[in-house]
């Protein structure tokens, strides 16, 4: 049984006053200015899948209106007649399509709702998701050429909480049971102190034979991913090693004698065999950033927990990255199989990167749905859906505005020709590269017929009618198997090419005859209704043309992509 999240109900918490989300089990890509929303939405996800392991009172003050931790809509505790706070998640079974809705916050009456108290299906959600913010990176990245790579401040607040459990000790829990540092902090004396001193030293003692454990594993599986993610363009190889380097540890039994050492997670590197000893002053900010992305994706990948809901919930991530590397994780988002398991939640107040994360999407958008959250705190905040090009050309089509349809037709052709040219060719455009519609267009059709025998196809295949197409090659083997002269290796080898010539006479070269006709389709219309400059002539579109342009343009993505 897996579960997706369905749907998302958030009332009267941080940014929202009255908010739903509808994700119908999809991934989620959001696009929101600055005070939109974005973080609230995260960190409405965050408390949900936390509020799992923790206490009534540990959630209910987070929406008590006296408290002073409280995290409620000041707009809205304005009001007169302020609505309860409160998150609700629906999840739905993949496989019975039942839809099952748990609540956090008050009731009407004032009463603490802490419907996911010990639920399994949060409990090991909340294990087995991940968050990840733009902070990792910052942090990462920031320490002076003569600092320590001490990267444990980090790794407790954005690695640690997502870590697994461990010979039965969740680790956040081990850590939390110590981090204060202070094994009495009541003044016990007697038997009572001792106990508390023992006791801290044995909690200390456990999170000290955890933690190597989890960061050894964290280093082997960054640097795998780093291989296989960004070494290929490096001159020299490069080895990372990510290790405790200070194990935390407690001395002493009375106040005056009690010692409490923090752990050490120390980062670094080797180049060409070499010993670099400050990374942050070897590398530039770009390489420095793919191993931060190793460490933290790994850091995911060795935590992966049993789990039917699984989300992977990034705030602004790629905002911090330059444009190459940005377009690098959009890539692994998109292709690792390693992440294919999560449901992926994916917020950023940079319309640019939203619309290029969709574009490299591509065919399968179907199953992500896109939402630009428009509003502010005080007047609230709707998630509104934002269609593709193709989409929207509709819509300006049915309400006879056929420039801009022409427009958006012209951006769906040139997102399909992109998206066609970076399956063909494995590569996504440089940053600040331009190419026009036209040259995209040629350069697909020229992939396609470089894929064909082109002279076979003008003499033989072009004249033969689509219904006897599959006649040209036989379909059975028994010539083979009746020539005496072959031997088995022979005819197994025949056999084999014959069936490839059929797949290739039947299907695949078809495939690729129908997307060039669509091209020179799109290609000779192009001047006429893809040109913004050609709209301006004397000489107005009609509606017939723009019609055909979003009947070709949308074949031309259903021939070219799939």
């Amino acid at each position: 049984m897996k579960a997706r999240l369905q749907k998302i109900q958030i009332t009267n918490f941080k940014a929202f006053r009255e908010f739903t989300l509808d994700l119908e089990g999809r991934h989620l890509l959001v696009y929101g200015d600055n005070g939109a929303g974005k973080s609230s939405l995260y960190w409405a996800l965050y408390t949900f899948l936390q509020s799992a392991r923790k206490l009534k009172n540990s959630i209910a003050k987070y929406f008590d209106p006296g408290g002073p931790e409280n995290l409620l809509n000041i707009h809205e505790q304005a009001s007169p007649l302020p609505k309860p706070g409160q998150i609700a998640m629906t999840l739905r079974d993949v496989a019975t399509k039942t839809d099952t809705t748990y609540r956090i916050g008050r009731d009407s009456n004032g009463e603490t709702v802490h419907g996911t108290h010990h639920q399994p299906a949060i409990l090991k959600g909340d294990l087995a998701s991940d968050f990840i913010t733009y902070r990792f990176f910052f942090g990462f990245t920031a320490f002076r050429n003569s600092e320590r790579f001490n990267l444990w401040p980090l790794f407790e607040k954005e690695i640690l909480p997502f870590c697994v459990s461990t010979g039965g000790n969740v680790p956040l829990d081990c850590w939390n049971a110590i981090k204060n540092g202070d094994p009495n902090p009541y003044g016990s004396r007697g038997p009572g102190g001792t106990y508390n001193y023992d006791l801290f030293k044995r909690n200390t003692a456990i999170f000290a034979t955890i933690l190597p454990t989890i960061v050894n594993s964290i280093s082997v599986e960054a640097q795998r991913f780093y291989d296989q993610h960004f070494a290929a363009d490096d001159p020299a190889t490069i080895t990372l090693k990510l290790g405790v380097t200070t194990l935390p540890s407690a001395t002493g039994s009375t106040q005056q004698d009690f010692i409490f050492t923090k752990p050490v997670i120390e980062f670094g590197i080797q180049v060409a065999g070499a010993v670099v000893n400050r990374p942050q002053a070897f590398l530039n900010e770009a390489k420095l950033t793919q191993l931060a992305l190793s460490v933290r994706f790994a850091a995911s990948l060795v935590n992966l927990h049993d789990s039917d809901l699984k989300l992977l919930v990034l705030d602004d991530l790629l905002v911090s990255l330059d444009m190459s590397n940005r377009m690098k994780v959009v890539e692994i988002l998109l292709t690792d199989s390693s992440l294919a398991d999560y449901q992926k939640i994916i917020l950023t107040h940079d319309r640019g990167l939203f619309e290029e994360f969709r574009r490299m999407i591509g065919i399968a958008h179907t199953d992500w749905c896109f939402r630009m959250l428009q509003g502010n705190p005080k007047d609230g905040i709707d998630p509104k859906e934002e269609k593709d090009a193709l989409e929207k050309a509709t819509d300006y089509l049915n309400g006879h505005d056929l420039e801009a349809a022409a427009l958006q037709l012209r951006k769906a052709a040139e997102d399909t020709a992109q998206n066609y040219l970076r399956m063909a060719t494995g590569k996504a455009p440089k940053p600040g590269e331009f190419h026009s519609l036209s040259a995209k267009l040629d350069k697909a059709k020229n992939i396609l017929l470089n894929q064909l025998p082109i002279q076979m196809f003008k003499d033989v295949c072009s004249k033969v009618p689509k219904v006897h197409r599959d006649k040209l090659v036989r379909m059975n083997d028994d010539d083979f198997d009746a020539d005496a002269a072959l031997t088995s290796e022979e005819k197994t080898l025949l056999k084999q090419q014959r069936e490839k010539l059929k797949q290739f006479m039947t299907k695949e070269a078809w495939k690729a005859l129908d997307a060039i006709d669509v091209l020179d389709a799109v290609l000779q219309m192009k001047d006429r209704v893809l040109n913004p400059a050609a709209h301006w002539s004397e000489t107005p579109l009609y509606i017939a043309e723009v019609k055909k342009a979003l009947t070709l343009v949308a074949r031309l993505e259903a021939t070219l992509l799939k």
